[in-house]
């Protein structure tokens, strides 16, 4: 599998400190707590990316996670799971290149229910962008992703 073309001289960190926020990647390594983050955060997940995750089981859950690994790998898309410090996984952090194009991508997270969820969005996506506009390829138009019956992120 080929690298996304934007990416194809550039690797992207699987470990990022982005001061009280890790990024890990997801893998098939960590299922069984990802799997009880997203069932436990599925209201909030709703239309995210499509029905997911309707009907999601321990056995999906896998499948996707083996997924977001391999992309990762090929240099395709890239996800994270997204950790306070001392390891609590608040949620996780995606960067989809466009398919077939160059010079475009998506950036979209999610965080689990917490009590200063869009506060801790506000800084999750300030640490992000400034993080990305020195890792990403300076050509690269960055869109992020909001819900579309609103306009409004998916964070808050």
């Amino acid at each position: 599998m080929d690298p996304h073309p934007d990416f194809a001289e550039i690797d992207l960190p699987r470990c990022v400190d982005l001061g009280p926020f890790h990024l890990t990647p997801l893998s098939p390594d960590q299922v069984d707590v990802d799997l009880a983050v997203v069932l436990d955060t599925a209201p909030l997940l709703q239309g995210l990316f499509g029905d997911w995750p309707a009907g999601l089981t321990r056995e999906a859950n896998l499948i996707d996670l083996a997924w977001h690994e391999r992309e990762f790998t090929a240099r395709r898309s890239f996800s994270w799971i997204i950790r306070r410090e001392g390891g609590h996984y608040l949620g996780c952090f995606y960067l989809f290149p466009d398919l077939g194009t160059c010079g475009r991508a998506r950036a979209v997270f999610w965080l689990r229910a917490l009590p200063d969820r869009p506060g801790t969005a506000r800084d999750l996506r300030h640490r992000l962008t400034g993080w990305l506009a020195v890792n990403l390829p300076p050509t690269l138009k960055l869109t992020w992703r909001t819900r579309p019956e609103t306009g409004a992120p998916y964070v808050t």
